[in-house]
């Protein structure tokens, strides 16, 4: 199965993504940047940096998505993509993801990590959020966490 997990700035996205790192090793394939380990992949490039996972990854990133999906398909894992790379309409119907969205404004999350998006970044991701009909709706980060190990992983 592949997830998307959606959702505001700041809502946790990356967080859950980093809780899923144990016993991963990195790979690159085109433009992806990934973790895997024996049942999952985890898109993304986690460095500790303020702005990681999907949003270290290049823009032109959806050129390589047929190769990523038939690398999924071959090596016959759970896959999870997070944030705006993955919140468009190409992605979607290619992938065809269950899509779990983190409800909330993201505001703590942002000042938690010294976020400076500006308004014009924020309304832009916020109107991408609500323009995708999720599959699932989550109250935070934690409750996403709990979903994807129970349905996804």
């Amino acid at each position: 199965m592949i997830a998307l997990i959606i959702g505001e700035c700041g809502v946790g996205k990356t967080w859950v993504m980093k809780q899923m790192l144990k016993d991963t090793k990195r790979y690159k394939l085109g433009l992806y940047c990934f973790h895997e380990n024996d049942n999952t992949i985890i898109v993304g490039k986690y460095d500790g940096s303020t702005f990681e996972g999907s949003d270290k990854l290049s823009m032109g990133v959806m050129k390589d998505l047929d190769k990523m999906l038939m690398y999924i398909k071959r090596k016959n894992k759970s896959a999870v993509f997070e944030g705006d790379r993955f919140m468009n309409k190409n992605f979607i119907e290619k992938a065809k993801p269950y899509i779990i969205k983190i409800d909330g404004d993201g505001e703590a999350g942002r000042i938690k990590r010294g976020s400076n998006q500006t308004e014009r970044q924020l309304k832009t991701i916020r109107t991408r959020v609500k323009n995708i009909t999720p599959n699932e709706v989550v109250k935070n980060s934690g409750d996403c966490l709990n979903l994807i190990k129970t349905k996804i992983v």
